[in-house]
């Protein structure tokens, strides 16, 4: 394996058991919030409860079809966002939580502290040597309970625009 493969490992959090129960309030009282205020995406299919990939492609599917109906000609573009989690700009979640979402204080803090206050060690060796912690500059934590709905708010107002 050349050093240029190892970029492609992303490290995913392993979190202790405290962390995560937290993760899973803060999230919980996020969601929360979102759905009070009707903040919360009507066609987002990834990582919400009740949808799935399945919601997605029917939703995809009628929509193509009622508009063959209607004599009219669609375009699909697909993206892969496959590292899409390690291509959120930290500074511009937090100023997005704050003025888009009503997020304030003490939570929004404890956020920014959550995604900017994070170091990874790669646990691969290669040719006897052993990566070092580094910082990571962008992203959110993935394998985590609140890492996909940060990444729902981070990327929501991009496809609001459209």
């Amino acid at each position: 394996m050349d050093a240029d493969a190892l970029v492609n490992y992303r490290p995913v959090s392993n979190l202790s058991v405290l962390s995560k129960t937290l993760e899973r309030l803060v999230s919980r009282q996020l969601e929360s919030h979102l759905s009070f205020c009707d903040l919360l995406p009507r066609h987002q299919s990834a990582y919400r409860k009740g949808h799935s990939t399945e919601t997605a492609l029917v939703k995809v599917c009628s929509d193509l079809i009622t508009s063959m109906d209607n004599g009219c000609h669609d375009l699909l573009a697909l993206l892969d966002l496959s590292s899409a989690f390690d291509t959120v700009d930290r500074e511009i979640l937090i100023e997005r939580l704050s003025r888009s979402y009503a997020v304030r204080g003490e939570v929004l803090e404890w956020i920014r502290n959550y995604v900017t206050r994070r170091s990874f060690k790669f646990i691969v060796r290669y040719n006897g040597s052993e990566s070092m912690k580094r910082s990571l500059l962008y992203g959110v934590p993935q394998g985590s309970v609140l890492g996909p709905l940060l990444f729902i708010l981070y990327r929501l107002l991009l496809t609001s625009v459209a």
